[in-house]
């Protein structure tokens, strides 16, 4: 049974513990130029599986079951791809996210990874990098506006 994520949850920083350890993960995988079961721990693996569930329910031509949850994660994800290409198309940002969903479907299998997976490897890894500087950033600036300004002083 899926959970509905609420639309004050959809913000990066639900996201950034997940992008932290995919990051480090993935970085492990690239340096080791192929998959092992269970080098994901089970909880984050499954939170970035539906992170981009969310995101091609959004590309897709149907409706999305949680659609502000799809949309945002969408956002964010499409944000990134512009980010490390800024050409890219929408046909470009939906054809990444596609080739970077298979990738992580398929990283718990252990195998040898080639060229081309390398690549996508690359590309998901600056993807979750971005997402976790992006949740630090809104969890601190949240943080910040409910801080009294330096050299304030209540009475």
């Amino acid at each position: 049974m899926s959970q509905t994520l609420s639309v004050g949850v959809v913000g990066p920083s639900y996201w950034a513990y997940m992008a932290s350890v995919m990051a480090e993960k993935l970085q492990r995988i690239a340096d080791q130029k192929q998959t092992v079961a269970g080098q994901i721990p089970a909880g984050v693996y499954r939170d970035a599986r539906e992170f981009y569930r969310l995101v091609l329910e959004a590309a897709g031509d149907g409706t999305p079951v949680n659609p502000p949850a799809s949309i945002n994660a969408y956002a964010l994800a499409a944000d990134a791809v512009r980010a490390e290409r800024g050409d890219a198309t929408r046909a470009d940002v939906e054809q990444t996210l596609e080739r970077q969903k298979a990738l992580l479907d398929d990283l718990q299998r252990t195998r040898d990874l080639s060229g081309e997976e390398l690549e996508t490897l690359s590309s998901l890894q600056s993807f979750f990098l971005w997402l976790k500087q992006e949740g630090e950033s809104e969890a601190y600036e949240s943080g910040v506006g409910h801080e009294l300004p330096v050299g304030f002083k209540t009475r």
